[in-house]
């Protein structure tokens, strides 16, 4: 999947949380928007999963104009800041829940998910909960 961010702005009254923004996210590649607190980056990735609406500028998933399009119906994710969005589940659990909801295949849910956990290192917490995870 790949992403363009073109000439973005996002205000929310007085405060601009976002001013002419372009970012490409080349398909496969993975990328960190870094910086400090009240910086628009949660803002950014709300308005690249459809969660908020820019004020100007475009969101194109693979070519496609998505700028205005549901949620629904860009097929991304988004995890938010605070990673226990379900402290009751296992680490396997909450990176599986957004391919269950999709009603893909559990072969397909168990490989993407074992995929993705060693990627990032997490393979050995699978069957943790948030809570009995390190905050670091």
């Amino acid at each position: 999947m790949r992403i363009d961010v073109a000439a973005v702005s996002k205000r929310f009254g007085a405060f601009t949380a976002l001013e002419d923004i372009t970012l490409e996210v080349p398909e496969g590649s993975l990328t960190a928007l870094l910086g400090p607190s009240g910086s628009g980056k949660s803002t950014l990735l709300r308005i690249v999963a459809g969660l908020e609406t820019p004020d100007a500028g475009t969101v194109c998933i693979d070519g496609a104009d998505v700028t205005r399009a549901r949620p629904q119906e860009r097929g991304i994710g988004f995890v938010f800041q605070h990673y226990a969005a379900f402290a009751h589940m296992s680490v396997f659990e909450n990176v599986a829940f957004g391919l269950r909801i999709r009603k893909r295949p559990r072969a397909e849910v168990r490989e993407r998910v074992d995929e993705l956990l060693a990627l990032v290192g997490l393979t050995t917490w699978a069957a943790q909960r948030p809570d009995q995870l390190s905050g670091g």
